[in-house]
């Protein structure tokens, strides 16, 4: 789009207008030049410009890198805001680009950037910070405890603490007590050229807190643009300096600035007149993000149709898909969302709706590149039709086949039959009837047949038979740090690692706990 300042009103009168095809200015002798017709000049030229740049780029497209950059883990420390009853932030701006150190802690981290106590979520002074090292004691300690002091390693000026300078190694700042500690998110953008309003726009090195305290954000990221008119009274730089000084009493012309800066708005909001979008983040989850130079469509077209003349539509990196329940009921179903959310439809998630998730991949379909960098989600609903199909063949694969002998009655085989056999610990019982050692698993039998040329009338313990098993599901014992009473079927999850388990049988006031179908791997505490 092109730039929304009017600037024909006075004191310019801008008066260029593409339609009347003028291309030069032609100045005469004997005519005065009009202020008017060196502004229209610029127009002209500038329309050339933005026609020439429209061809070949999109509204925000990066030109020459500006590349950008998203930081979902962006440590941080929260300090006190004074020490020794100075305010902190009144050399604060000295510390990025610094070294500091726990001295408590012996952790060691840069500084990248700080966030005053009047701009903070939490009233409290807080630095971004790229840890180095742990503790120098322990090797254990990744992050800076709370309550200790932080010194620098370069001298900090500052005469409201008594001396003139805080020297390097010297306390110049305790964390708080509780939760020192904290992660944020960011994105960053590199110095670079976009095409932005028909103009190319310089765009300065720029890190934008998307959140302060959490990894989590959810916003559209991107760059907004402003539009302003600059005087000599803003700027004396514009003032006559044809006397080696700016002469304020003899103003210059007034500038057009177009600037941009990152900025970021809610995933909801699209009100984009001032607004290029260069990223959108859902829960920390990067869902877009401009890597590449955006080429205009037209461009596009002619090498799309030169890519699918030549080789078709293929995939770089294939789209694996996988279907989920979208409600997890918290017994099994292992959903993606809970009750009273919502589908990446906008749908209220229920019991008939199922998820179609898939993963990250690259192709090219028609010639144009499709790629996507998070996991797509798409909603369906759930068939609730039967169809009874009757004698129709299946690929089906058990493991290895397994002999074995000392048998004693025979299994029901198949799978139309709920059938199952005990796992055990142990090889062989005190008696035919007695099952040896402890449960460890059950199966069920697909097949059970006499080797053959084995078989021994007179000595059937040696007789060896073919056993193939199929859903074989072993048990895991936990043991818990105090008795419990549970009943089946209770599913159970682990807090921390989302492990999650049915339990095999019945507990009455015991720290033992047996579990099967277990999916995840549950941590020790």
């Amino acid at each position: 789009m092109p730039q929304q300042t009017n600037l024909n009103v006075a004191p310019y009168f801008d008066d260029f207008d593409a339609n009347n095809d003028f291309h030069k200015v032609l100045f005469k002798p004997g005519y005065p030049v009009q202020a008017r017709e060196l502004t229209t000049l610029q127009s002209i030229l500038q329309n050339q410009v933005e026609k020439f740049g429209q061809h070949f780029f999109k509204e925000g497209a990066k030109v020459i890198p500006g590349n950008t950059s998203y930081s979902q883990f962006y440590r941080c420390i929260q300090l006190e805001n004074t020490f020794q009853g100075v305010p902190v932030s009144a050399y604060a701006d000295q510390l990025p680009g610094t070294k500091i150190t726990g001295l408590t802690s012996g952790v060691t981290a840069y500084v990248d950037s700080v966030l005053k106590p009047e701009d903070s979520e939490r009233g409290t002074l807080t630095l971004y910070i790229n840890y180095l090292g742990s503790s120098t004691t322990n090797n254990a300690t990744e992050f800076f405890s709370d309550g200790e002091n932080l010194a620098c390693d370069q001298i900090i000026t500052s005469g409201l603490l008594g001396n003139t300078t805080i020297d390097s190694g010297a306390p110049f700042a305790s964390t708080i007590a509780n939760g020192a500690a904290e992660t944020g998110s960011s994105f960053s953008i590199q110095e670079g050229v976009y095409f932005v309003r028909g103009q190319f726009v310089n765009v300065a090195t720029e890190t934008l807190i998307l959140d302060q305290y959490s990894s989590e954000p959810s916003y559209r990221v991107g760059l907004l643009v402003s539009e302003e008119i600059i005087t000599a009274d803003l700027d004396e730089t514009l003032n006559d300096n044809s006397q080696g000084f700016n002469n304020y009493s003899a103003p210059g012309a007034d500038r057009l600035r177009i600037s941009v800066r990152l900025s970021k708005k809610p995933n909801v909001d699209f009100q984009d007149d001032d607004f290029v979008e260069l990223a959108r983040f859902n829960d920390g989850v990067v869902k877009s993000q401009t890597k590449s130079t955006d080429y205009s469509f037209d461009f596009i077209d002619v090498l799309a149709k030169r890519t699918f003349a030549e080789s078709g539509n293929y995939t770089v990196r294939d789209f694996d898909v996988s279907v989920e329940n979208a409600l997890d009921d918290g017994v099994g179903s292992r959903g993606l969302f809970s009750a009273g959310q919502f589908t990446p439809s906008g749908s209220p998630v229920t019991e008939s709706k199922g998820i179609y998730k898939i993963s990250p991949g690259k192709a090219y379909v028609e010639g144009y590149e499709i790629e996507t960098i998070g996991p797509t989600l798409i909603d369906f609903n759930k068939t609730r039709t039967v169809r009874t199909i009757e004698d129709e063949s299946i690929i089906y694969n058990t493991g290895p086949t397994v002999r074995i002998n000392n048998v004693y009655g025979a299994p029901k085989v198949g799978m139309g039959n709920t059938f199952t056999v005990s796992l055990r610990d142990t090889r062989i019982g005190s008696a035919a009837t007695v099952a040896a050692g402890s449960e460890i698993g059950l199966a069920r039998v697909y097949d059970f047949s006499l080797e053959s040329g084995s078989y021994n009338s007179s000595n059937g313990n040696i007789n060896e038979w073919d056993i193939s098993l199929f859903d074989v599901q072993t048990f895991t014992t936990l043991t818990l740090n105090e008795a419990t009473t549970l009943n089946v079927p209770t599913f159970v999850k682990g807090e921390q690692t989302g492990a999650t388990a049915f339990i095999r049988s019945a507990v009455s006031n015991s720290k033992s706990v047996t579990l099967y179908d277990v999916q995840g791997k549950f941590n020790d505490f």
